[in-house]
């Protein structure tokens, strides 16, 4: 399996969960992962000089300490027969073009998959004891494996170089389905009861997966939704509710279900609420017919307090939304 692709969906698709079912039984000492993050630089990734004393001499001095892109590369050329995978995390968060830097030039792989144009690198060939020179390629068995928020690309935007010199697969936010093209309805999917008035039993009882779909239809739709871009949905493990609350919340025993609504709630309160009010509804659209909140609803403290007691959703998302969805995706 030769790869150079980045995963990239909504935040919640599932797409490091992705790149791990991938690696099933790739042994750890031939996985190399980053996590990019703003601060992240090229010393970071390749390596750097640090000052350290030997303790023989006591002298200071001054070794190459490898990056994380340095170890497997060295651990690729140690043993060709088997692949390396260096997963990086999070891409869309670090300058990609300052951490690559002269190893951008890599990155175009010929029908072999090995890089069509070396560099010249001394501190990267120095920890390879198979080079002879200071050229350094990528061998075939070195794969590059990346995962990116799309609602996170203009944190750094990537330019189009560096862009086209990955393949780029497109993970859905729709529910996960199983081997067979069934949706895997009881996967990450609790009960989810949503206030429609004061009265708590008139409170419309649906799914997690229901849910979020209709979140997502409402957050793109042009006609009665807010009309948004598609980096703005949540996937499926956008909260993460864990497989025993979510079997509680379909108990039969009411004491057992309503437990899990208690935690189901507080969960959705501090994991999703300030998402929703912040980057999905936004400033923007409070002013407008189509709202995702309910006109009472006027700041964030208003929201935060009423979720799970009174209705905090608008009418346009609960009826021409949530409701018509709960027949497409029952439980």
């Amino acid at each position: 399996m030769r790869e150079q692709i980045i995963y990239f969906g909504a935040p919640g698709t599932g797409k490091s969960h992705l790149v791990k079912e991938k690696l099933n039984g790739v042994s750890n000492d031939k996985i190399f992962r980053v996590t990019i993050h703003p601060e992240f630089t090229y010393s970071d990734f390749i390596g750097q000089l640090l000052p350290e004393e030997n303790p023989m001499t006591h002298v200071v001095e001054f070794p190459f300490n490898k990056g994380q892109f340095t170890r497997a590369l060295a651990e690729a050329y140690s043993d060709s027969n088997k692949n390396v995978y260096l997963i990086l995390e999070e891409m869309s968060r670090g300058n990609v073009a300052a951490i690559f830097g002269d190893i951008f030039q890599l990155l175009d792989r010929n029908e072999y998959f090995v890089s069509k144009y070396p560099i010249r690198n001394k501190n990267i060939a120095d920890q390879i004891v198979e080079l002879r020179t200071d050229e350094v390629e990528l061998p075939s068995n070195f794969n590059i494996m990346g995962t990116v928020n799309v609602n996170d690309q203009n944190v750094f935007p990537m330019d189009t170089a560096f862009k086209r010199r990955f393949d780029w697969e497109y993970v859905t936010s729709r529910p996960s389905l199983d081997d067979h093209g069934d949706r895997l309805k009881k996967l990450n999917n609790p009960k989810i009861s949503i206030a429609t008035d004061t009265n708590p039993s008139n409170n419309l009882v649906t799914t997690w997966q229901s849910f979020y779909t209709a979140l997502n239809i409402f957050i793109t739709d042009k006609e009665k939704g807010l009309g948004k871009s598609e980096d703005k949905q949540l996937g499926q493990f956008f909260v993460d509710f864990g497989k025993q609350i979510t079997e509680d919340s379909h108990s039969g025993l009411h004491a057992t279900a309503r437990g899990a609504e208690e935690k189901i709630n507080k969960m959705l309160k501090n994991k999703l609420l300030l998402y929703l009010w912040q980057d999905v509804q936004g400033s923007s659209s409070f002013n407008t017919s189509s709202k995702l909140f309910a006109n009472d609803i006027r700041s964030f403290d208003d929201l935060y307090s009423n979720y799970g007691n009174d209705k905090v959703f608008s009418d346009i998302f609960i009826y021409d939304f949530l409701s018509p969805n709960l027949i497409k995706y029952p439980y």
